[in-house]
């Protein structure tokens, strides 16, 4: 009789590991971008895989497509939320950067097929999907910083004491994150091109750069395309969250 329950956990297992193969799923890495940003506790749709901080966090078996994810920086009250994106099949990489005035944004740093990973033999619990909630801007990377058990408001993140010792850095390869390039940029500036109105031309413009890392020259290109300042404007603060050259951007205002 033991025999047989034995016999019956090891098919169970195995029918588990080969309903997860089955599934079309994809993976999130989250890591910090400098030795110097303090570590955090991540948190998929409120999901913690742990209480532990890390500069290196990896959610598998996403099922969904869009997630909310709150980042729990060390020695610090601070919680960063932003808004990702995961697709079947492959493993989206985010990186989450800090700019001269303090600010953090979560950038995707690369998307690769899941097939090329290396195979995990543990596998983490399934994040639950749904739709992050709206926090006032759209696309797949967001700025909103919230304190814990509160409505979120704008806050500047509280950095790490002077006192405290870095944190050593990861042994992971840096992957270099670089603007669009212009064989892709071209076909989606010549459409906005197209559209008669400036306000279908942001429309337009806010949805296909949606999720894309452009830099200043690029969004100097996109507003020329528009008639009226306010447009111009309206654009140009939207798109500075996705500019890589933040230090260059005084050449929109120019």
């Amino acid at each position: 009789m033991r025999r047989v329950r034995v016999i019956l956990v090891l098919i169970s297992i195995v029918f588990i590991e080969f309903s997860a193969i089955g599934q079309e799923v994809g993976k999130v890495v989250i890591r910090n971008g400098s030795f110097r940003l303090p570590k955090f506790i991540a948190s998929l749709n409120g999901v913690r895989l742990h209480n532990e901080y890390t500069d290196l966090e990896s959610f598998n078996y996403l099922d969904g497509t869009k997630y909310q994810v709150k980042l729990l920086l060390a020695s610090s009250t601070t919680v960063l939320t932003f808004s990702i994106t995961s697709e079947p099949k492959y493993v989206s990489k985010y990186i989450l950067m800090q700019d001269k005035m303090g600010l953090y944004t979560l950038m995707l740093e690369s998307k690769s097929l899941l097939a090329l990973e290396p195979v995990q033999s543990t596998p983490t619990p399934t994040v639950p999907a749904n739709t992050p909630a709206a926090t006032g801007q759209t696309g797949a990377v967001k700025t909103n910083n919230v304190s814990p058990n509160s409505n979120p408001v704008s806050v500047k993140p509280v950095p790490v004491g002077v006192n405290s010792p870095p944190a050593e850095p990861t042994a992971h390869a840096v992957v270099e994150v670089t603007a669009m390039s212009e064989k892709d940029f071209a076909p989606r500036l010549a459409s906005i091109k197209k559209e008669a109105f400036d306000k279908n031309k942001i429309g337009k413009a806010k949805q296909i750069f949606d999720s894309e890392v452009i830099n200043t020259g690029q969004v100097i290109r996109i507003i020329k395309l528009m008639s009226f300042d306010d447009s111009k404007l309206d654009f140009a603060k939207w798109a500075y969250t996705r500019t890589l050259d933040q230090n260059n951007y005084y050449k929109v205002e120019d």
